[in-house]
């Protein structure tokens, strides 16, 4: 009977599905990897659990736009009430039924939840069940809650029986947009991310959340009573599907364009109901006005990866300097260029303009635009025991003399802002400060087009000096990560801003404190000189971490080569200081407090100090140095090649003719043979050739916990994949016989352009389609700061590649210094290798 029923409720759903006008295989379904799919349709059930950066919980994709996320339990503590740690647990699915649940707990409160997914093949039902009714004496408001994507509903309409509107551009003083609702229509007139969402067992609210931020989402809520003892809410999503919408193709090209002699290959990601019928034609843009076709094709199927089907086509035969468009269907993509000087633009705006802006203790001019003043002259106080702060700063008990919240001086010169805030972290300096020496050492690149007045403090753009600008700029990370050394005998951590509002701040960093030293003898308001009794100056975490200590030593020995004939106090000064910090953790116990951008405990493989002493070996050829690599051996002769070729491999390889030890030398050999194999495969399980960690390329659908908050998936791999062509440019210029120059090529096609989700190169301007909206201080007015490089298409598991054009999501759109470091590092090496 119980066969004979389904049967039944079979036959009749797909009766209704074809009155509708839903043939099989075009209503939403329950699909093997534990979502609900449809045409143009995704439903995730905590694929993804980075709540704090809308990323994770219930996310709906309608025709390729994330259109809603963060979807889960409300639970807004009253005031002196401490808000419970809320976290899944499981996913448990049934797919005889088309149901899928997912289990969570409200963490000391000794209950739970249940959040229960559902389909009749055309509407989403969601069901959110308490375990227990809700204790109203320490709870404000309970019930069920999602986020909606502004970037797609900004200036859309919406429609609910309680009224109507648009969605505001701005916060515009009025947070709920309209009076509860039983049913609420969102975008009608906008047919591919339309949908509605309607209760039966109460009220929905639609509320704009942007009064303390314009980073937050708008934010749908179906609200439990107040009071009572209700302990379900169930709403229904019906999206207006499309069964005939295809995503159109992404042509993906370099966006700068080409050398002559370059490998160049085309590729497309097509909708996976595509098939590569139609040809790829490629014109050169004449000077008559005309397109003229030189190569014509069909183009070879790679297969599917992830969501979609790639294809490519070869090019390489056409090498005539000129400017090029191609095309497939009706998708064009172009201008780039083929040419052999395409990549000098390419690299020259993150030196002249991206690591200018960032430089603090500075102002930063060009011409008649200010981009920001001279802001943290008042840099530092010691930061107190005990404290625990945000993004990852954390300081335990004190190894200055510097009691808490006392000043420490000369903290005021040196130093990028390292993203889109203005923190000042010492790993973060010492990467950027170690890419931008390897890149003079090796390719000497000679532009002077930035003025930096030291006694003024004051940087000018587009105005030569006299003094080259990459060293300029290896000059100023160096005096960031000498100051701390100056005046305790290690290194920093790092300096951030003293409240979460300050940190939060978006706009000119020099509005965010008054850049005079706190005396705490003064009266709030009142100033003496450069002093005042205003209580705003940074934080500065000063424990002691032997990775940093280590990594900064290589950095500094590094600096130290190139620096020499350029600033030879100073380069004096790093290479003492690099082997004094070597010298000091060689005799005391080595410490690995937690703290924000400072290395890990590896396991005891000695990575960063692998790193160091190899460092300060091809710096000074020292036997101390070499003898250390030698009797370092037992400790890593036996890790992973994934641990190898992502960790010291690329230095200990550089380092290979100065120690003559065959044991060393078997070693570091074998080892990059794991390692080669290991990135074979990572470079083999993708269209692109670059090297995506295997995570990436073939994701789990498993549920993510909030255990798992920090999970690396949020970002996008571009600055990993930099890094990766950094040191591959290496293990290829030292083992030659072992390790070729395609992956570098393959990745700095890839930020350039030549990636999933769009054909968008990652560096704002630069390219035709650049991130001109970008997670920069001046993300507010959804700008961008030339030469930044964001991480950009990121991995929203378990199968959609995403790159937003939204200047708020951090973890696709942010800049970081080390990201343009390793970028200029990137490009100049493909100048270089291509024989330009």
């Amino acid at each position: 009977m119980h066969r004979l029923i389904e049967t039944v409720l079979g036959i009749f759903l797909v009766l209704i599905l074809a009155a509708t006008g839903y043939a099989a295989g075009d209503e939403i379904a329950l699909n093997d990897q534990e979502y609900f799919s449809g045409p143009g349709f995704s439903f995730l059930l905590f694929h993804n659990n980075y709540e704090v950066g809308y990323q994770g919980g219930l996310q709906m994709i309608l025709n390729d736009e994330r259109v809603l996320d963060s979807g889960d339990l409300l639970l807004e503590t009253r005031p002196g009430t401490a808000s419970p740690e809320m976290r899944v647990v499981r996913r448990e699915v049934d797919r005889a039924h088309g149901t899928a649940t997912v289990f969570g707990e409200i963490g000391g409160w000794n209950t739970g939840y249940q959040l229960i997914c559902a389909t009749d093949g055309r509407r989403l039902s969601i069901t959110l069940r308490l375990d227990r009714p809700v204790d109203w004496n320490k709870v404000e408001q309970a019930g069920l809650r999602m986020a909606l994507y502004p970037g797609t509903y900004m200036s859309k309409s919406f429609q609910a029986d309680s009224g109507s509107g648009v969605f505001p551009e701005h916060y515009s003083a009025k947070t709920l947009l309209i009076e509860p609702t039983r049913l609420l229509r969102i975008a009608q007139e906008d047919s591919l991310h339309s949908f509605s969402i309607s209760r039966t067992d109460g009220k929905l609210t639609l509320i704009d959340t942007r009064q303390d931020g314009p980073e937050s989402w708008f934010l749908l809520v179906a609200p439990l009573e107040k009071g009572s003892d209700q302990r379900e809410v169930h709403v229904e999503i019906t999206p207006v599907l499309s069964p005939e919408w295809r995503r159109p193709p992404v042509i993906e090209v370099s966006q700068v364009g080409y050398l002559p002699a370059q490998a160049k290959r085309l590729f497309l990601e097509l909708d996976p109901r595509e098939h590569t019928s139609e040809p790829v034609k490629l014109f050169a843009l004449q000077q008559t006005g005309e397109k003229k076709l030189v190569k014509s094709g069909l183009p070879t199927s790679w297969g599917q990866f992830l969501r979609f089907q790639y294809a490519t086509f070869d090019f390489t035969d056409v090498r005539e300097p000129g400017v090029y468009m191609a095309q497939y269907g009706n998708q064009w993509v172009g201008p780039f260029r083929i040419a052999p000087d395409v990549y000098e633009p390419a690299w020259q705006p993150a030196l002249e303009y991206f690591l200018p802006i960032q430089m603090c203790h500075v102002a930063v001019k060009e011409g008649n635009r200010t981009w920001h003043g001279a802001c943290h002259l008042d840099d530092a106080e010691q930061a107190s025991a005990g404290r625990v702060y945000i993004d990852g700063y954390q300081q335990g008990e004190r190894e200055t003399k510097f009691a808490d919240n006392e000043h420490i001086p000369g903290l005021d010169w040196g130093g990028w802002h390292d993203a889109g805030d203005h923190d000042l972290p010492a790993g973060s300096s010492a990467i950027t400060t170690l890419a931008l020496a390897l890149a003079q050492e090796e390719f000497q690149p000679k532009l002077d087009l930035t003025t930096i007045h030291r006694a003024g403090r004051e940087v000018l753009l587009n105005q030569a000096d006299g003094r080259q600008d990459l060293l300029q700029q290896i000059e100023y990370g160096v005096e960031s990560l000498l100051v701390s050394y100056r005046v305790s005998g290690h290194i920093f951590p790092g300096i951030i801003e003293r409240t979460e509002l300050q940190y939060s701040h978006i706009g000119d960093p020099a509005n965010i404190t008054d850049n005079r030293v706190y005396d705490p003898k003064l009266k709030p308001g009142e100033v003496e000189g450069e002093r005042s009794g205003k209580l705003d100056d940074r934080w500065v975490f000063t424990n002691r971490n032997t990775g940093l200590q280590y990594h900064t030593a290589q950095a500094l020995a590094a600096a130290s080569r190139v620096l020499r004939g350029f600033n030879d106090p100073l380069a004096a000064e790093s290479l003492a200081t690099a082997e004094n910090l070597w010298q000091y953790e060689q005799t005391h116990a080595p410490v690995f407090s937690p703290n924000s951008y400072v290395p890990r405990d590896d396991g005891g493989f000695h990575s960063q100090e692998l790193a160091a002493t190899a460092e300060l070996l091809i710096t000074t050829s020292e036997a101390k140095y070499r003898d250390h690599l030698v009797a370092l051996l037992p400790a890593f002769r036996n890790i992973s090649g994934e641990q190898f070729g992502t960790g010291p491999g690329w230095i200990l390889v550089r380092a290979l003719s100065r120690v003559a030890d065959p044991g060393f030398r078997t070693a570091v050999t074998e080892l990059a043979k794991k390692w080669k194999a290991a990135a074979d495969q990572r470079a083999a399980a993708n269209p692109w050739g670059v090297r995506l960690p295997l995570d990436v390329s073939h994701p789990a659908y498993k549920l993510e916990t909030r255990t798992h908050i920090h999970s690396s998936f949020v970002w996008g791999e571009g600055w990993r994949l930099q890094d990766d062509a950094l040191r591959q440019y290496y293990f290829h210029k030292y083992l030659p016989e072992m390790f070729g120059a395609e992956p570098l090529m393959a990745t700095v096609n890839y930020v350039l352009g030549v990636h999933p989700g769009n054909n968008e190169s990652f560096v704002s301007a630069v390219g035709v389609y650049s991130p001109l909206i970008a997670y920069g201080f001046n993300r507010a007015d959804w700008s961008h700061i030339p030469g930044g490089v964001i991480s950009g298409v990121s991995l929203v598991k378990p199968d959609y590649m995403e790159l937003k054009q939204f200047p708020f999501l951090w973890y696709q759109t942010e800049y970081v210094i080390g990201g343009a470091a390793t970028y200029i590092f990137d490009v100049l090496a493909v100048e270089k290798l291509m024989g330009q």
